[in-house]
């Protein structure tokens, strides 16, 4: 209830400040009007850039691209279809153009994507110069229709309004919260159930079909237009800094950003055009080294600090008692498996694609190549199954044809001496890696091919050797995400009281609103630990979860996992903590360069003398 109040409030003061703005053209002269063209082309693109960028922290010099699709598109359509419906198509395409783009270019990072995306603006500029002289034989596209400048002012004031307006809505969604969790941790992210390449693709190719609807409505100023014009770099930095100046990090942080920014540029315009580059990239870099951020939290400290009222920036950070909404005791194990198989509608659609024919599953996903099964099936009673797998790092055979079982319900340990293959081991299970040979069923189903975020839906979750805490995110919102986004996907609200029952039972509720970089070491394990039993596994796999605690919390963790078992979720931890292992696994694997040389409990495989030869070596195995 309370969040529906404050989205009508949202939307109510968003209706005032539209209308408000509407009517100021009455007043205004021909200056006032182009002016405001100016400001809120420039709202609408820089909000929606810092919409994908910005959570993302994935930095894209394409708005120019984007832009100039709009334009041409607007070109190309005027004389064929009525205005709205050129602008609706300029949208479209720039959608379908990015969402494209997206999917081959994606997968990069850092400066190659950058880089990237430089290109691409000067590959649509050169290949837009080449069809204009070569096929058309003239460089510019004349604009024929005519709209009155306070019809292009009351246009990109609505897309100015609409992209503050969604960026904040979208900010408080799952999608918002999954764009924030990529920026941070990708790994994290796809771990918790999280389809990192759709979340990107899509929120990259709306933010693109914005900035394209802006370059439509902005062409209508041009008689004409040129590739230099709709392609010009000048669209991509000038947004990019006007982001970072307001602050990418809030939904209204762009939008202030770009006012002052345009601000700026008119003075420097009117006042030292000869030296407007150099002066935007001083503007660049003072930003980047002195207002880290932006000016948005600045403010919002400032307001803080006259009315020392709380302040709302991004998804809601609601603080309710842990014992508000306990979480059931068999939570992480329900709903229960029926026969054999995996239940609930995560299971069944991240399991449906392992049904398909061998060759509809190729060329139904991406990731990792389908391998072969083997002959094997699956032991009667075994939660999971493992036959037959290998995999190899160029020359380097990490995992070497292992097989074992996992009995449904119990604890097994898997150890072996460093290097010895046994997180490769977890990371082939989990869809971190794609297996060269062999087969791995979970509940009589086969999981090869599934990729990690599936294999989280189907209710495997894992914790990390270095631990993987979200450190820019509090942690109530690293274990709310496998509440929202695991195998029983729920809405922020509901997964902010469960996080807070699942804290307050790995000793943690009163450390909620610390962010991830302000724990210690033991207390973001207590966190991994409870953000995968968020997700409601029935499989967890912990890689070394014991290692670096003292004798007093290494009890405590072993009473943990024995209660997370006793509830009915099957364990396989990889561990060097031979007193863990004595008191909690009923079965143990034993693994040395990269094959299984033990199998049995832990007191049989520890007396083994192979086992013993590998840990102490020949010499002092003999003695």
């Amino acid at each position: 209830m309370a969040e529906t109040s404050l989205t009508w409030r949202v939307l109510l003061v968003a209706s005032l400040v539209t209308a408000v703005l509407a009517a100021l053209p009455l007043w205004f002269s021909g200056y006032g009007v182009s002016s405001g063209i100016v400001y809120f082309a420039n709202i609408a693109l820089a909000t929606a850039w810092a919409l994908f960028s910005g959570p993302t922290r994935y930095i894209s010099l394409a708005t120019a691209s984007f832009v100039g699709i709009g334009m041409y598109t607007l070109a190309f359509t005027q004389e064929s279809v009525v205005l709205p419906v050129s602008l609706a198509l300029a949208g479209i395409v720039g959608f379908v153009f990015a969402f494209i783009v997206g999917l081959s270019t994606l997968r990069l990072r850092g400066v190659y994507f950058v880089i990237f995306t430089f290109g691409l603006t000067e590959l649509m500029r050169q290949l837009t110069s080449w069809y204009e002289i070569n096929i058309t034989n003239k460089l510019n596209r004349f604009i024929t229709i005519s709209v009155d400048a306070i019809a292009i002012y009351e246009m990109l004031l609505v897309l100015a309004v609409v992209s503050v307006v969604g960026s904040w809505y979208v900010s408080r969604t799952r999608l918002g919260y999954a764009l924030r969790v990529i920026g941070e941790d990708e790994t994290v992210a796809r771990h918790t159930g999280i389809n990192t390449t759709m979340v990107k693709v899509l929120v990259f190719a709306m933010a693109a079909a914005m900035m394209a609807l802006v370059g439509g409505v902005y062409a209508l100023r041009y008689p004409s237009i040129d590739p230099t014009v709709g392609f010009g770099n000048a669209w991509s930095f000038q947004v990019l800094i006007a982001a970072l100046l307001g602050g990418p990090g809030r939904p209204w942080g762009p939008a202030i950003g770009a006012v002052l920014l345009v601000f700026v540029s008119d003075f420097i315009v009117g006042n030292f055009s000869q030296y407007f580059t150099i002066a935007l990239g001083i503007c660049f870099v003072v930003i980047v080294y002195f207002i880290p951020g932006g000016v948005a939290p600045r403010l919002e400290q400032v307001y803080r600090w006259i009315g020392d009222f709380p302040v709302r920036a991004g998804p809601p950070k609601t603080v309710t008692s842990p014992t508000s909404r306990p979480l059931p005791e068999a939570t992480p194990a329900s709903p229960a498996t029926t026969n054999g198989s995996v239940s609930g509608p995560g299971a069944t659609a991240a399991l449906r694609r392992s049904r398909l024919h061998p060759f509809m599953r190729r060329i139904t996903m991406s990731g990792p190549r389908l391998v072969e099964r083997g002959d094997a099936s699956p032991a009667a009673g075994a939660g999971l199954s493992v036959h037959s797998l290998r995999k190899a790092f160029g020359g380097l055979i990490a995992v070497r044809d292992i097989s074992f079982d996992v009995p449904a319900g119990g604890i097994t340990g898997l150890i072996g001496p460093n290097g010895s293959g046994k997180t490769t081991v977890l990371n082939l299970i989990t869809g971190e890696l794609p297996p060269d040979a062999g087969s791995i069923h979970f509940q009589g189903e086969e999981i090869i091919g599934l990729r990690s975020f599936e294999v989280c839906r189907a209710r495997i979750a894992r914790t990390f050797q270095l631990v993987r805490v979200l450190p820019g995110m509090t942690t109530r919102e690293n274990v709310m995400l496998g509440r929202m986004f695991g195998s029983d996907p729920k809405k922020p609200a509901i997964a902010i009281r469960e996080a807070d029952a699942l804290l307050e039972r790995v000793g943690l509720s009163n450390r909620a609103h610390l962010v991830g970089s302000q724990l210690t070491y033991i207390d973001q394990k207590r966190v991994e630990f409870a953000r995968a039993l968020a997700t409601r596994p029935q499989l967890l796999l912990l890689d070394e979860w014991l290692a670096g605690l003292n004798p007093t919390e290494l009890q405590i963790g072993i009473e943990l996992i024995r209660k997370t078992q006793r509830e009915g979720i099957t364990i396989v931890m990889v561990e060097h903590v031979m007193e863990a292992i004595r008191a909690l696994c009923g079965h143990v694997i034993v693994m040395n360069a990269g094959m299984k040389i033990a199998e049995g409990t832990a007191a049989e495989v520890l007396s083994d003398p192979k086992v013993t030869q590998v840990y102490l070596g020949e010499e002092d195995a003999a003695a």
